[in-house]
């Protein structure tokens, strides 16, 4: 059930990664519409992968048309640079992974043992598609910047996070997200972002398993979980 629930799981993210926007069942859409929204997606599609094999250095405008399977000026007519496209890329790519969060529930708050099989699942999603990680990393490595859309992606969940997410205490009484919870939130979002990577490259073999211990614990904490729950 384990496996089966990560596969689905990291299914139903590659599958959001480029979603079919509002405007495909607008019927007012014109077939030149249609059109231009399929080529963007084509070429959204093949940067992703060729940015995930090769890097950001390697890849030309040429190599994505022709692995789109369009012209070089069709290109032009949605990007107007490589880098425009790898931006676009990875703040996709950033928010597919995000996108994991939506399972996390007052339900799964409710114990280690819960905590424990939600963490675990959102590990094994990221080994079904580890290649896509390499995106966010070279990212950082491209433009240092890329580091702050991470940290203003991670603020924009946790806001989302505290209405739907109450055990997570970070509304005040005003309404508003308490900064410093939302502060220890995101700590424990980056230690999961860490780990994910790890788990996809089957790394910290011997070490995985006490780490996930403390980051259950940690996140039990965070919630006040007793110690026996």
């Amino acid at each position: 059930m384990k496996n089966q629930g990560a596969a689905s799981l990291a299914a139903q993210s590659s599958a959001e990664w480029d979603p079919a926007g509002k405007e495909d069942g607008n019927a007012r859409m014109t077939k030149w519409d249609l059109r231009k929204i399929r080529t963007r997606r084509l070429i959204l599609r093949a940067g992703r992968e060729l940015f995930a094999d090769q890097g950001f250095i390697a890849p030309r405008v040429e190599d994505v048309a022709r692995a789109a399977g369009v012209s070089r000026a069709a290109f032009y007519l949605h990007f107007k640079s490589l880098e425009d496209l790898i931006q676009e890329v990875f703040l996709r790519e950033v928010r597919w992974q995000l996108r994991r969060y939506r399972g996390l529930t007052n339900e799964i708050l409710s114990s280690r043992r819960r905590i424990r099989g939600w963490l675990e699942r959102f590990f094994a999603s990221f080994r079904q598609e580890r290649h896509y990680i390499l995106i966010v990393y070279r990212a950082f490595s491209n433009d240092p910047a890329n580091m702050r859309v991470v940290f203003d992606e991670h603020i924009r969940l946790i806001d989302r996070l505290a209405r739907r997410v109450p055990m997570l205490r970070l509304l005040l009484d005003d309404g508003t997200t308490d900064p410093a919870r939302a502060m220890r939130l995101h700590t424990l979002m980056r230690r999961i972002d860490e780990m994910s990577a790890y788990a996809a490259f089957n790394a910290w073999t011997d070490q995985f398993e006490p780490a996930l211990d403390m980051l259950v614990d940690d996140i039990a904490d965070f919630v006040e979980i007793p110690r026996d729950a």
